[in-house]
């Protein structure tokens, strides 16, 4: 099994290699193969090629351990976007008109989102609806060190039978959003919705195939990046150098 490594030479040689990528030809093959069809988006598999290209946010034949613990050659780094206020100002406007389609008869009380770069798209959809919907934005804890969110909320912020919808940056196997889903239940609200920029798996996890078949479920970008449980990654076998979700920087 592969070893987690802080090595700067390796870092800059990942550095290089996707500047050098993200300048060429090369990178306009590399996302076609991965973007497919978020089903509830407006925007086009042309607008989320474009969005991940302008934000150099996908890394590409690189070994990372991801926060789930899972492994993975393709890596989306969703910070490379939030710095783009522009970008983050498209995602939201989107996610607000699915709010307004969906929930145009069935109104929902607010957001319920993680004190992360996710909590940029709860406040831009927020702002955009303010209108037509006045919408609540909650916020859960968040470890930059670990990746994991908390529970906790202001008291109050839900009451009982107020309709919420879950939204987080991206999500892999489902149980960040699912979390994220339970603390709305917890404090006697209804789960109206979920919602993230970007599924980024291959299918594979149950749970999150769950959660998209029982709930209005939105998600702009659905990326195409398989992974494995570390016992059965192929990078580990071939020994190539594995770098944590942690080290990844912009470039």
């Amino acid at each position: 099994m592969s070893v987690h490594v802080t090595d700067d030479r390796i870092l800059g040689d990942v550095i290089e290699r996707h500047r050098t990528l993200y300048d060429g030809p090369e990178i306009e093959a590399k996302l076609k193969y991965i973007i497919r069809d978020g089903p509830q988006s407006k925007l086009s598999d042309w607008d989320i090629h474009r969005l991940l290209r302008t934000a150099r946010c996908m890394y590409f034949d690189t070994h990372v351990e991801m926060v789930s613990g899972h492994h993975t050659a393709t890596y989306l780094r969703f910070e490379s976007i939030a710095r783009i206020p522009q970008l983050i100002r498209l995602i939201a406007r989107d996610m607000a008109d699915w709010i307004r389609l969906t929930f145009q008869h069935d109104p929902i009380t607010g957001i319920v989102a993680t004190m992360s770069a996710a909590e940029l798209l709860a406040e831009g959809v927020a702002d955009i609806l303010h209108d037509k919907m006045r919408l609540r934005v909650t916020l859960t804890p968040y470890s930059p060190e670990t990746g994991k969110i908390g529970t906790e909320i202001r008291t109050g912020a839900i009451r009982t039978g107020e309709r919420f919808v879950a939204l987080n940056d991206v999500t892999t196997r489902g149980n960040c959003i699912s979390k994220l889903g339970k603390v709305i239940t917890d404090h006697g609200g209804i789960l109206a919705g979920m919602m993230v920029f970007a599924r980024r798996d291959s299918g594979q996890f149950p749970l999150l195939q769950e959660l998209v078949r029982q709930y209005p479920f939105y998600y702009a970008a659905d990326l195409d990046m398989p992974q494995w449980e570390p016992d059965q990654c192929p990078l580990c076998r071939a020994q190539q150098p594995l770098l944590s979700w942690k080290e990844m920087p912009e470039f």
